[in-house]
């Protein structure tokens, strides 16, 4: 005897047998009970989701009762689609007018041995235009014992006056879960043993679709093996290994860029190619980003239980905003990388980008100061040595010792260490210094900064009032300016993160503002001013 594919063997027998579809399952029963059932109905959906089973299910409750003779052989009939009075009817293959007409000539034919004569048009959106108007009339007005049941993939190239004439149903994708749980029962039945990552990774390859899912599980039990594994699926299917995917998306979480490229390359190696790749690592993500914000526990997470554990140990690792980032980021390399060129060269630094993504993160969480005097709030998470290290570059100032009398070389001199005021140090002179109030004044060579140093009075009479070791008011005597006057100070940790000092050492700069970006004001900021 010929094998039958588990597609047709575990087809749904009755109502309560349809996964996935069970509104649609409940209303035609209930129509069927209260005798309210229509002439012509449309079954829409992508493929495998159980409108073909479910149209001969529904014929087969319309043409069986307890008072048949042989309702069980008429069932079963119906069922394999082979029965006299339900004419099942390919509209790929019977798309003319003329089809069409001798349907309507047979319809007039009364049914066999049951109360109706059932017409199943499958892919009845292949129907040419001639056909679907020359059944208008039979559909709108057809004879008491003739029913339509028309199934299709596409019903926007079904015409609307077609479609009027129907009740219209739409069958849903069937969640991933259901599937896993219908793998689970087929396998039992079969007597074969497969690793919990097997069934949630078919059944999430199936896409919604029933009979997608289970023409992969046959591809699997094909080989002949009563126990299938991860490792074995994922070479049987010709997938990438999950194992080296996880591994990249550990290794780019630690920001370890070498670790990533050779696992990366190891991936490739092993014939996925780049897109893919790339595809798989942000579904690694876009787990780690639900298991983070919704829990291990949640329903969106297709997964097993120890896939989802990892998971949630992965989101532990890093913020929302920088997984959403890496996602976006993976999702446009994989287009570019289609289009030849360098691919291998984006691929790589894509990934080296990701491991420096939490990085770039951080450092923009600190450049980004709301306006005004709005405390700035960092949430980092790093080492204890990054931790002690970020705690030593944000000295304002460096160590201070008060003397017993101070003079304006001493204070000159710490003003030329401070981050952010090094350069203006030569353009000051001190013109008095009574009583706790020091008056300066700009040199030539610092007429072109004076914005600028008018800017950082506030923090000159800081560094001055430390050196003195009291209370010192600064007066810089120069140029009005509007309100950057006014105590614009520069956030320390702004003017001592690892960024705004990469860019100053790269360009010889000074921080002059920084500007909020979201709002487009300045605020606090820092554009570098270097020597021309």
């Amino acid at each position: 005897m010929s094998y039958t594919v588990l597609a047709r063997r575990y087809r749904s027998k009755t109502f309560d047998d349809v996964i996935g579809q069970e509104p649609i399952a409940k209303t035609l029963r209930n129509a069927i009970d209260a005798d309210r059932t229509a002439h012509a109905y449309l079954f829409c959906g992508t493929r495998g989701v159980g409108k073909t089973s479910m149209a001969r299910i529904f014929a087969r409750e319309l043409n069986t009762s307890s008072d048949l003779q042989e309702g069980e052989a008429i069932g079963e009939a119906v069922l394999r689609g082979d029965d006299l009075d339900v004419i099942e009817i390919d509209g790929a293959s019977n798309r003319g007018v003329q089809e069409a007409r001798d349907l309507i000539s047979a319809a007039g034919l009364a049914p066999t041995r049951c109360r109706y004569r059932i017409y199943i048009i499958d892919e009845v959106h292949m129907l040419t235009t001639p056909a679907f108007n020359a059944l208008l009339k039979t559909m709108e007005e057809p004879p008491s014992h003739v029913k339509f049941i028309l199934c299709t993939t596409e019903p926007h190239k079904i015409p609307a006056t077609i479609q009027s004439r129907c009740q219209r149903f739409d069958f849903r994708t069937i969640p991933s879960v259901k599937i896993g749980l219908h793998l689970t029962n087929i396998l039992k039945v079969e007597g074969i043993q497969a690793d919990p990552e097997v069934i949630a990774h078919v059944s999430r390859l199936g896409n919604g679709s029933m009979r997608d899912a289970l023409s992969i599980l046959d591809r699997l039990l094909a080989g002949g093996s009563k126990t299938i594994a991860n490792d074995e699926m994922e070479e049987l299917l010709g997938l990438p290994s999950q194992t080296a995917v996880t591994s990249i998306c550990d290794q780019i979480l630690k920001s370890n860029i070498s670790g990533a490229l050779v696992d990366a390359a190891t991936l490739l190696g092993g014939g996925v190619a780049m897109d893919r790749a790339l595809e798989e690592i942000a579904t690694c993500f876009r787990h780690t980003l639900i298991a983070r914000i919704c829990g291990e526990d949640s329903a969106l997470l297709e997964l097993s239980d120890t896939a989802k554990k990892e998971a949630a140990q992965r989101g532990s690792m890093i913020d929302e905003s920088s997984l959403t980032h890496m996602i976006a980021l993976c999702d446009a390399a994989s287009r570019q990388v289609r289009r030849g060129g360098s691919g291998r060269a984006l691929f790589d630094a894509t990934i080296a980008r990701l491991c420096l993504s939490k990085e770039l993160a951080e450092a923009g969480a600190v450049l980004k100061q709301s306006a005004g005097s709005r405390p700035v709030s960092i949430k980092k998470k790093s080492s204890p040595h990054l931790v002690s290290q970020t705690a030593e570059s944000v000295q304002p100032t460096p160590t201070v010792t008060v003397p017993a009398k101070v003079e304006w070389t001493q204070i000159q001199n710490v003003i030329s260490q401070t981050p952010g005021l090094k350069r203006i140090a030569a353009y000051l002179q001190c013109k008095s210094m009574t009583d706790g109030v020091i008056t300066l004044s700009i040199n030539e060579d610092g007429r072109e900064s004076s914005t600028y140093i008018l800017g950082r009075r506030g923090e000159i009479e800081r560094v001055c009032s430390e050196v003195a070791g009291k209370r010192c008011t600064v007066k810089i005597e120069g140029e009005a300016i509007p309100s950057v006057a006014k105590e614009s100070t520069i956030n320390p940790e702004v003017a001592a993160s690892d960024i705004v000092k990469t860019a100053s050492d790269l360009f010889d700069g000074t921080l002059l503002r920084v500007r909020d970006i979201e709002q487009g004001s300045d605020s606090q900021s820092s554009e570098p001013k270097g020597s021309t």
